[in-house]
């Protein structure tokens, strides 16, 4: 068994396989820099994507690399563990004149600004993963390609090679980047795009196949914050039931009840593609052949739950200039969840399933993805949708039909893994019920604006009530819990179908946790503050400290947005 406190990949491993190999610092060291070049060995950085990497000092009579092709990779300051979240051949740098001049390969990162001083043009390091260092300290390698350096038939990020020729570097984040808006997000309807201090909403107006509902076709785009677009509906041959957006490349990818995927960028349909899928799967609030989409920005991939010849799966999709889809797989576990969610800091799909069997699926390497298996005792409802704050790897999956509300919460920090055919993970869990709510059939729908620690629970197929969740600030320790619940109703508010009608963000403009919700037949959203909701001079509180006292929230928590 192996304990997997975080997905990280011991790098000594692949060092000792390589003869010769020791952990002493090679020399000259790499050089790590900001987005202009300018300024070299800077050493600390605000954030995450502050750093870049390029070739060294300025002036000309420093001593070089030699020319070439490099991978790079980051790691904690000691080496033991691989940071990089990507594949290694997505990190390659190319070396003239002694200094970087950019990045190559499939997936290149981000370039910085030319620095016509050295002739350098640095390369992103993100993305990367949190550094378990006190002194949140990292280590990024530079590593030549050369008949010493291979990547693992195992795992695409994982490098072997010599430290001979390798220059290392450390530098130190003040503040981790969050997960961007978009990513650890359920493959519910709604979407959210963030464009500086501008917020849309993609809102399809479909839902899936139900006897007792006729869905329509189209998606509609309306602003949230800011006056970026001017609020629009798009038509669509098929219906539309499932939206996620990349904040990083302003696309938005869309899928229809049958095999129809519709790529976006603003207002307009830009690609039609057709997905893998064949056949159809059901659950409690319908049936679908395409069934809801998640994004993963930091990769830049899609992931569609879907119909695999009649066993429910999923089918990733590459987000490059020409996009690519890999091969359909299927649960082992023969159940998907009605919203699924990838974590792209753990390479991880969470699908609870509403038969509470509680999957995890590893894409580290997609096109051969291990499955993990964990079967939730007692609920008394069934598990409906995934959620996740994927800054702590709390996970989460509420129960339908289940009244009071109750949610299964998990620390994914802590989880163990048994690899098998499926394997199967546990980790310090607990179903913990949430007294003063009750939503309609039960907790359905879960979303967490990434970067707060708070979240929301919704109903479905009616009722005007939802539940704001704050979840635990760390993890790795006992037993996660979530700390404060109020449930509250919004006043003429219905909710919508599956699948479920909501979603979560942070404001760029006030910080603070933001839901939307959309109403049955997608004519409006509702935003709502949760940090206000869930502040108790702003709303106060029921005698039993769960519910709100005046039953509905106020004007200054929750607006309605029209959708066209």
């Amino acid at each position: 068994m192996t304990k997997v406190a975080r997905i990280l990949v011991p790098l000594i491993v692949a060092l000792l396989a390589v003869p010769g190999a020791s952990i002493a610092l090679a020399s000259p060291a790499a050089f790590t820099t900001d987005k202009t070049g300018a300024r070299v060995n800077q050493n600390i950085y605000q954030t995450s994507t502050d750093v870049y990497v390029n070739g060294g000092p300025q002036n000309a009579g420093s001593a070089g690399f030699p020319d070439g092709s490099y991978y790079f990779q980051v790691t904690d300051p000691s080496g033991a563990y691989l940071l990089s979240t990507d594949g290694a051949a997505c990190r390659q740098v190319q070396v003239a004149h002694g200094v970087v001049t950019g990045a190559i390969g499939p997936c290149p990162h981000a370039l910085g600004v030319y620095n016509p001083a050295n002739g350098s043009t640095s390369v992103q390091l993100y993305p990367f993963s949190a550094s378990q260092d006190a002194g949140n300290m990292y280590k990024v390698w530079l590593i030549p390609e050369n008949s010493s350096t291979s990547v693992s038939a195992t795992d695409p990020r994982v490098l072997s090679f010599s430290q001979a020729s390798t220059r290392t570097d450390n530098f130190k984040v003040l503040t981790p980047t969050p997960v961007p808006t978009g990513s650890c997000q359920p493959s519910s309807s709604l979407s959210v795009l963030v464009n500086g201090k501008n917020v849309t909403a993609y809102v399809p107006k479909g839902s899936w196949v139900d006897p007792g509902i006729t869905p329509a076709t189209g998606i509609s785009v309306v602003n949230v914050e800011g006056a970026s677009i001017i609020p629009t509906f798009i038509s669509t041959p098929e219906v539309v039931n499932s939206a996620a957006s990349n904040p990083f490349t302003g696309q938005t990818v869309a899928v229809a009840n049958d095999g129809d995927v519709y790529l976006l960028n603003g207002t307009t349909i830009t690609n039609t593609l057709t997905s893998g899928a064949s056949g159809q799967i059901g659950f409690s609030g319908g049936s679908c052949t395409n069934c809801g989409v998640a994004m993963d920005a930091l990769h830049n991939k899609a992931v569609i739950s879907m119909s695999v010849g009649g066993r429910p799966g999923f089918q990733v999709l590459n987000l490059n200039s020409s996009p690519i889809f890999e091969s359909p797989f299927a649960s082992p576990a023969g159940h998907v969840s009605e919203d699924a969610l990838i974590d792209p800091l753990r390479n991880l799909l969470l699908s609870p399933s509403e038969f509470n069997n509680y999957e995890l699926v590893n894409l580290e390497t997609s096109m051969s993805p291990s499955f993990y298996e964990n079967q939730v005792a007692d609920p008394s409802g069934d598990l409906d949708s995934a959620g996740e704050d994927c800054s702590t790897g709390i996970a989460l999956a509420p129960a339908e039909f289940a009244g009071p509300s109750q949610v299964y919460i998990a620390d994914l920090s802590q989880a163990e893994f048994t690899p098998g055919s499926p394997g199967s993970w546990t980790a310090p869990s607990q179903m913990q019920t949430l007294s003063e709510s009750d939503l309609s059939a039960g907790a359905s729908g879960v979303a967490v604006a990434q970067g707060t620690h708070l979240g929301v629970v919704t109903g479905e197929f009616g009722g005007d009530a939802l539940t704001a969740i704050a979840l635990p600030s760390s993890s790795g320790i006992g037993t996660p819990a979530i700390t404060d619940w109020v449930t509250c109703s919004i006043s003429g508010f219905s909710n919508g179908f599956d699948p479920h009608t909501v979603t979560a963000y942070q404001s760029p403009n006030s910080g603070d946790a933001t839901a939307l919700l959309a109403n049955a037949s997608a004519t409006s959203l509702e935003s709502i503050d949760l940090a206000k909701m869930l502040n108790t001079s702003v709303v106060p509180r029921t005698p039993g400290g769960h519910g709100c006292a005046s039953g509905a929230l106020p004007p200054s928590v929750v607006s309605s947005i029209s959708v066209p």
